[in-house]
């Protein structure tokens, strides 16, 4: 599990780097941004599946019998 620990520092250390920021929010945002795709670039992203599952079972009929 050390690995993609090194990976995060050193993809977080080529984000950050050194900045001239002219306000404290420009410089909050950089940070965030930086932590982001420094997480993304040495974890991954996970794909979430929808907490709705699809219709399967609903066709034509069942919809004519539903307006009925």
């Amino acid at each position: 599990m050390k690995l993609p620990v090194f990976l995060y520092k050193k993809r977080l250390d080529e984000k950050l780097g050194e900045g001239t920021f002219e306000s404290t929010e420009e410089c909050y945002q950089h940070l965030v941004k930086g932590l982001h795709q420094a997480g993304k670039e040495a974890l991954g992203e996970k794909i979430l599946r929808s907490k709705i599952k699809p219709f399967y079972y609903w066709n034509e009929e069942i919809g004519q019998l539903v307006k009925e």
